[in-house]
């Protein structure tokens, strides 16, 4: 058992390698290994004929590698799967792709497992991280200047050690360019800890590709044991909806770090505050007689912020002295959203202006300032006058989406005339629905026993003298007794039910 378990360590460490050259991989090492721990090379029948087909598809391997407990046949279906990269496939080099890394990895990563202890999965109590990320990648050659290394250790009493190391000439020996020893709060290094400790402790989904840089991690338990773990610089590792890359910048307060994404996720919004100004000047129709002055000022203001740390949008409206409306939207989840909807880097980044020979609008103005504040870039303030041409380009659309986020929670039901203004229906009470049907303007009338159609709902009902099915509009609900409806009962058509996604998608086709 001894002997698997440092097979499947060591090639799996191999295969985690993203500067490995594909030689050392399907020369006849491995098969030397195989063959003197007695798994057999039998093309993959046996674990296919158990699993399907897994023997070379890494997503379908995923799916069921926590059921395989069988190590011979799991050491066959590796070897197997070796040999044929080894000899039947078109390049050796195919060994490299990342889908057929992963199927190794995965397959490697459960023969350790069931042979001992999983070195790829933390246990215990930890101490020490240390981190070193590389951004060198395919690609033009870096400037000699150019930091393409980090390493970072951090221990759990709060010590950090970093150092930034420049690509230097030819590559032949990076430079340090940078370093710095420091201690940072214990109460952040150990919400740090505990979210690696845990997030490692568990299986999680590597990505590993072969045109990006790579990290390297060493995680040291209390007890001296040292677990490694490797990938791409594109890792999107989530922790309780935090991101590890994010959680470990923030707590050395280095904001550079490569750590286990490369720092290279887009820029996000994190707050736009949209601050609008109008003076009007207006001539009185009379004014007191020795007065100074020629117009009276009306100074009007309105304020749009969306927050996202607050998760609020607010609208604040100035009117003048003593006259202020303000409207406030705490909506979890959707501000975020809301946000998302706009891209860091092209919101409001052109603005084509207004030529030299325009007209300005007789005793008014009308301007605006922008703020945006980001993750990571400085905040960018923009000012101009409040029209299209002073306006950024794509201020319309942003407009339009903010509209009709707010709209979507319109003004609530306490003043709405449909909500208060409604009777409850006696027993005795026929329900009239008016609809209207598509681009129609006429409504008309159809029976229901449905009192859970609402105004606004689509209904399915037959229409025409052959009833065919229509899909309408409920624009008006009323009830009468037998005695006033608008129409006989026998002679009215009634409703078939509300409409579901189904109805629309069958009448459409």
């Amino acid at each position: 058992m001894k002997q698997i378990h440092d097979f499947a360590v060591k090639w799996c460490d191999k295969f985690r390698d993203q500067n490995i050259n594909y030689i050392e991989l399907v020369d006849h090492y491995m098969a030397d290994d195989c063959d003197a721990l007695g798994f057999e090379m039998d093309f993959g029948h046996a674990f296919s004929e158990k699993y399907g087909n897994v023997a070379n598809n890494h997503e379908a391997l995923d799916r069921i590698i926590a059921d395989v407990t069988d190590i011979p046949l799991l050491g066959s279906a590796i070897y197997s799967q070796w040999r044929y990269f080894n000899h039947w496939a078109y390049t050796g080099a195919e060994i490299l792709e990342p889908k057929n890394r992963a199927w190794f990895i995965l397959a490697l990563s459960r023969l350790a497992l069931l042979s001992g202890e999983n070195p790829f999965i933390f246990q215990g109590t930890l101490k020490k991280i240390r981190i070193v990320s590389n951004n060198i990648c395919y690609g033009p050659m870096p400037e000699s200047d150019e930091e393409v290394e980090q390493h970072l250790t951090i221990n759990n009493e709060g010590r950090v050690w970093f150092s930034g190391y420049n690509f230097g000439r030819c590559g032949e020996r990076y430079e340090k360019a940078r370093s710095k020893n420091f201690k940072i709060d214990k109460s952040a290094a150990d919400k740090l800890f505990s979210a690696i400790a845990v997030y490692f402790g568990n299986e999680y989904t590597e990505i590993f590709a072969t045109d990006i840089g790579d990290w390297i991690m060493e995680l040291t338990n209390t007890e001296g044991v040292t677990y490694k773990f490797r990938g791409s610089l594109c890792a999107d590792f989530d922790y309780e909806g935090t991101d590890l890359s994010d959680l470990v910048r923030d707590t050395v307060g280095i904001d550079d770090l490569y750590v286990f994404d490369g720092n290279c996720k887009p820029d996000v919004i994190n707050k736009i505050t949209l601050d609008y100004h109008r003076v009007t000047k207006i001539k009185p129709g009379q004014k007191p007689e020795n007065a100074d002055w020629e117009f009276v000022t009306w100074d009007y203001t309105e304020q749009l912020t969306i927050d996202r740390a607050t998760e609020t949008l607010e609208h604040i409206q100035n009117i003048g002295t003593g006259c202020k409306v303000s409207r406030k939207y705490e909506i979890k989840g959707g501000i975020e959203s809301l946000l998302e909807n706009f891209d860091a880097e092209d919101l409001f980044a052109h603005i084509e202006g207004n030529p030299d020979d325009v007209i300005d609008t007789p005793n008014e103005t009308k301007d605006y300032t922008i703020t945006i504040e980001y993750e990571k870039n400085p905040r960018r303030t923009i000012t101009g006058s409040y029209d299209k041409n002073g306006l950024p380009e794509d201020f319309v659309d942003f407009a339009e989406t903010v509209f009709d986020f707010i709209r979507f929670y319109g003004l609530g039901e306490i003043l709405d005339p449909s909500v208060y203004g409604k009777a409850k229906r006696r027993k005795s009470e026929y329900i009239f629905c008016s609809v209207i049907f598509d681009e129609g303007y006429k409504s008309y009338y159809y029976l229901t026993e449905d009192d859970s159609i609402e105004i606004g709902d689509f209904v399915l009902v037959p229409a025409g003298k052959d009833n065919h099915e229509a899909v309408v509009e409920v624009v008006n609900i009323e009830y009468f007794d037998e005695e006033n409806v608008p129409l006989p009962v026998e002679k009215t058509k009634r409703i078939i039910r509300k409409c579901t996604d189904e109805d629309f998608d069958l009448l459409q086709n």
